[in-house]
């Protein structure tokens, strides 16, 4: 048993190496510069392995990799369903299901190692975060390796052009490099790869000193400091509606043009809703709030004397809805949402016109999709705006993540963007990531930035290019018959 257990380790390690260089790479640890060598062990190994254990060994780093970023779920099921035991389903499905996506990207990368394209190892890798970003139901776009260095904007400026899945391929790029320098038959191979590694980090620097024309615009980013997920029902709203009047007072005072509020701001589902703070028409305000009863959306509102409305294309599974409730009815009872299961929004993303500027809604899980933001940039948004509950998995590295995720939806479309949640984070970023400001975790408090909004669209149109090359390559790459072995002297 014993030596059963040391040859599977002897075969694995790098499987589980890569898995856990990757893993400090992210929040809790914050080691964001692992991602340029998490993935070398596990690449070294593939360029001598066979199918089957190409596939065994991505399903394993996987299955780690995400049992450590999807630990938020089951804190998160366990607050919905009061059960522990259901708590783990979500949990080891969504690891399960990720081992499959690895195992799959990792038989592909082998291809390429077999047709002698190593070059073509990161497109691979963006392909199949394309995939498992917009599968159908399953569309979860979580822990891309190119999340971590949302801390160092000036190297994810490629984001731009090609959205964070070229960030991703270019940080595989580097851990096929050095792959490469431990196997000598293909050293000779690493000079092309290297000069595309430094073309899209002097693009990346380029691009960050660009500084277009652009009108400012007074912003205030509200924190009401409450916890919506489990504060006591009966008076959160109250308390919200008590700090919001005081900083709408505020902000009405500084001159701000607009006030952002998070989501669930407000209690009910009335159309127009009925907030419990004061409203001014001469303080533009987007918040998000449910509306409608059967179906039911999340929505974001805005008002500025006069109402408008945009309801959320993109919701959590598991978490706004349940995937087979009508066929199995043990499932209906067992996930029993406190909101009920919602709908997305049939009629596409919409952006909000308030106070004369056109403002991007995303709300919560909306922040996670490049083509939301990208959408609403060629919708004529001036801005972004995430507005969200972080609350239901405070405690887990969850929040951070998503707080990242906005980083790049900025980068990417060239737009300011403003995150207001109820207890954080709450924050503003200019249109190349940076942070503008951030208000302390947990507290009532309220920013006062000033956007400086594009005087031009900033949209790259051609966005959308490389992510859909990406995903067509790694459906066409099987398909491609490999090269013959020469015949024997």
């Amino acid at each position: 048993m014993a030596s059963r257990a040391k040859a599977w380790f002897l075969k694995r390690w790098p499987a589980l190496l890569s898995a856990l260089l990757l893993i400090l790479a992210f929040p809790p640890f914050d080691g964001w510069p692992f991602v340029f060598v998490a993935l070398v062990p596990l690449l070294w190994k593939l360029s001598s392995s066979d199918g089957k254990d190409a596939w065994r060994s991505g399903y394993l780093f996987g299955f780690v990799y995400f049992l450590a970023q999807m630990v938020w779920v089951y804190k998160l099921t366990v607050h919905w369903t009061h059960n522990s035991f259901l708590g783990y389903v979500p949990w080891l499905i969504a690891a399960s299901l990720a081992g499959l996506f690895y195992g799959w990207v990792f038989v592909l990368m082998r291809h390429c190692y077999i047709r002698k394209w190593p070059w073509l190892i990161p497109v691979v890798w963006a392909g199949v975060e394309v995939c498992r970003s917009y599968i159908p139901v399953l569309a979860f776009p979580w822990a891309l390796v190119a999340t971590p260095l949302y801390k160092a904007p000036s190297l994810i400026q490629a984001a731009h052009f090609g959205a964070i899945y070229l960030v991703s391929a270019w940080v595989v790029l580097l851990n096929v490099i050095l792959a490469m320098v431990c196997v000598p038959d293909l050293r000779p191979k690493i000079r092309p790869l290297l000069v595309a590694f430094l073309g899209l980090l002097t693009v990346s620097i380029i691009q960050y000193r660009i500084d277009p024309p652009a009108d400012v615009l007074p912003v205030t980013v509200v924190q009401p400091g409450v916890d919506m997920a489990f504060g006591n029902p009966a008076t959160v709203h109250e308390e919200a509606a008590f700090n919001i009047d005081g900083f709408m007072a505020s902000a009405l005072t500084d001159g701000s043009r607009l006030m952002v509020l998070p989501e669930g701001a407000i209690k009910g589902d009335d159309d127009p809703p009925k907030p419990p703070f004061r409203l001014d028409p001469g303080l533009p305000i987007v918040f998000g709030a449910q509306r409608g009863k059967g179906p039911t959306f999340q929505t974001a509102f805005g008002f500025d004397g006069h109402w408008t409305h945009a309801d959320k294309t993109r919701l959590v599974i598991f978490g706004e809805f349940v995937p087979g409730r009508s066929t199995f009815p043990f499932i209906a009872k067992a996930f029993d949402l406190p909101t009920g299961d919602l709908d997305a929004s049939p009629n596409g993303v919409k952006n909000l016109v308030v106070g004369g500027t056109a403002v991007g809604p995303m709300l919560c899980f909306e922040g996670l999709f490049p083509e939301v933001s990208y959408l609403q940039a060629r919708n004529g948004s001036r801005m972004l705006a995430v507005m969200c509950i972080d609350d239901w998995y405070m405690g887990t590295p969850a929040p951070e993540q998503l707080r990242a995720a906005a980083t790049f939806r900025a980068v990417e479309t060239g737009l300011p963007l403003v995150r207001s949640a109820s207890t954080g984070y709450s924050l503003a970023l200019d249109a190349h990531g940076n942070l503008l400001g951030q208000l302390p975790l947990g507290q009532p408090a309220a920013l006062r930035t000033e956007l400086r909004l594009p005087k031009e669209s900033a949209l790259f149109p051609l966005l959308p290019v490389f992510p859909t090359c990406c995903l067509i390559t790694v459906f066409v790459l099987p398909w491609v018959k490999r090269p013959k072995k020469p015949a024997d002297q």
